[in-house]
């Protein structure tokens, strides 16, 4: 179990330099997308980071037949713990995924009516044209 819990700091360390490394290069670079890149960034994080430890949770290693008995209290409240913390990552991700939906829903309607208005002036011009 300790083993499993080193590993998983290591990797959130990991993880953890490598979303700083990303979000330097991004300040520097300047992101692509105004409000989509940040949050991709860190969706991608925690993606990786949710598999891992979800897995240690419902599969220690040296599991006993009563799996109460195989915990202590301090372990069991640790495991609420992350689970508390998991659960609060999971909704802000998926806070974060709505909020980036309708972002890109209105950029979508925006560019429609950039279109349209194109479109118009375009045939617009073509009746002139033919005149």
């Amino acid at each position: 179990m300790m083993e499993e819990e080193e590993k998983q700091k290591q990797s959130q360390e990991i993880d953890s330099s490598s979303l700083q490394e990303n979000s330097q290069e991004m300040s520097q670079n300047g992101p692509s997308l105004p409000a989509a890149a940040p949050t991709s960034v860190s969706t991608q994080s925690f993606t990786s980071l949710l598999p891992k430890a979800l897995s240690a949770v419902l599969y220690p290693t040296g599991r006993s037949s009563d799996p109460q008995q195989s915990r202590s209290p301090a372990s069991l409240e640790q495991v609420q713990s992350e689970l508390r913390e998991l659960r609060d990552q999971f909704h802000q991700m998926k806070r974060q995924h709505n909020n980036e939906i309708k972002l890109l829903m209105s950029e979508l309607d925006e560019e429609k009516r950039i279109r349209l208005t194109i479109q118009m002036e375009m045939q617009r011009m073509k009746k002139h044209m033919s005149k």
